[in-house]
Order: structure tokens, then C-alpha cells, then sequence
């Protein structure tokens, strides 16, 4: 009787686990997320994966904030997978929570890059989200308002206001993205913001910026001096 050989990978995998145990940064990008998507794909070689992933996001961080969406669209990579990136990208997003839930001090707009990017960065569609600070600029609320197509959503300074004004908050930052990957703003965005501004200005409440989402980073009008 001719015994069953062990698929060739598995050897490999071994290897991975106990450099991650005692050298993570011994490896390579793609062999991190090789290690990963193990999780997922229990039963099959992910190396030729996880290097196609990297082809196509750029790197790690961009891999793991891709849609899962696109995630499917990579051979080998089924439901299952897609599944799994979804709860992976939902617990960093809860991590990314913790500000508000410790009423973290809010003092520049880099505080809530990771906030942000880890619920919009990933998004294939426009989505706007109010991010609510109160009068010593601690977190109040961070949640979605409208939600648009691919490239835009109705948003409507009032309907902000008002969710301002019921959580008693002081300061207001909007925050949207652009599945396009163009990180600049529209004349709509800038219409908005203009609007906005001269409400809060009449009711005592700061609009303290408006950041604009596309994959792990974000512009600021702000920065950009246009508030």
C-alpha cells in the first residue's frame, strides 16, 4: 500500500506559523497574507493568491481594506473568502471605534484618519457620514446619513443639522468618499460645505472640517483653507 502524500503546501504553512510566532516581521507581504487567507482556504496552496492580491491592491494595508467586492473577482478566492475579509474589516472598524467610546479629545484631523478610512476607504459607493464632537471636542457620534450611487449622494444641510442638534453636539465634521479614487473636492462638495457652514454659523455650532475618504486616506478642507 503506497502511503498518501501531504500536499506540498502544508510544510510551507507550518513554517509561516512559526515565524509568525517568533519572527512576524521576518516575513515577506505576501507571505503574511498567505498565513491569512490559510484561515479562509483551509484546504488549498494561497501563495499565487496572495501575491495576485498584492498585484492588484498595491500592499498590504490596501489589500485588506479592499472591497470585498473586488476580493471576489481574484481567482480562487470564493464566498468564503469574502466573507471572512467582511468580518476581518468590520473588526478593524470597531477597533477604530474605541475613540468614542473612551471620549478621546479631538484635536486634528490625523485622530480620526483611522476612524474613517476604516469604515469608508473600502466603499464602492458614495456614502456620507457625520462625525459629532461636543463643546471640549470629545467624540459624540460617528454614523452614516445618506447613502448614493458610485459617484454621488444627496446630502442636505438641514437634515445635518438637525442630527447635530438632537445629540447635542457643538462641532460638526462631514465626512464622504469618493469611490473614484479622486481625493479632490466637487463644486457640489464645496456648495455643501458653503451652505453648511453659514447654517452652523446661525445656530452657535463649528464646523470644524469636511474630509473626503478615498481608500486609507482622506483630503481636509481644512487643510485645503477651504473652511
Amino acid at each position: 500500500m503506497v502511503k498518501e502524500q501531504s500536499p506540498h503546501y502544508l510544510g510551507h504553512r507550518q513554517r509561516l506559523r512559526e515565524r509568525i510566532a517568533t519572527a512576524p516581521r521576518s516575513l515577506a507581504d505576501h507571505e503574511l497574507l498567505e498565513l491569512l487567507l490559510t484561515y479562509a482556504i483551509p484546504r488549498k496552496d494561497t501563495k499565487a493568491i496572495a501575491k495576485e492580491m498584492l498585484l492588484r491592491f498595491g500592499s498590504v494595508g490596501g489589500c485588506l481594506g479592499a472591497a470585498p467586492e473586488r476580493l471576489a473577482e481574484i481567482p480562487g478566492l470564493g464566498q468564503a473568502t469574502v466573507s471572512f475579509w467582511r468580518t476581518l474589516q468590520e473588526c478593524m472598524a470597531r477597533k477604530a471605534h474605541a475613540p468614542l467610546q473612551e471620549r478621546v479629545k479631538f484635536s486634528s484631523p490625523d485622530q480620526v484618519r483611522e476612524l474613517v478610512c476604516s469604515r469608508l476607504g473600502h466603499l464602492t459607493k458614495e456614502e456620507f457620514w457625520l462625525l459629532l464632537v461636543d463643546n471640549q471636542n470629545r467624540l459624540v457620534l460617528f454614523e452614516p446619513i445618506m447613502r448614493g450611487t458610485v459617484d454621488q449622494t444627496a446630502a442636505y444641510p438641514r437634515e445635518i443639522i438637525e442630527v447635530a442638534l438632537r445629540h447635542h453636539a457643538s462641532g460638526i465634521i462631514l465626512v464622504h468618499n469618493h469611490p473614484g479614487g479622486n481625493p479632490q473636492p466637487s463644486h457640489q462638495d464645496k456648495v455643501l460645505t458653503e451652505s453648511l457652514s453659514h447654517l452652523c454659523a446661525e445656530l452657535g455650532l463649528r464646523l470644524l472640517d469636511h474630509l473626503i475618504v478615498v481608500g486609507s486616506d482622506f483630503s481636509s478642507f481644512r487643510a485645503l483653507g477651504l473652511i
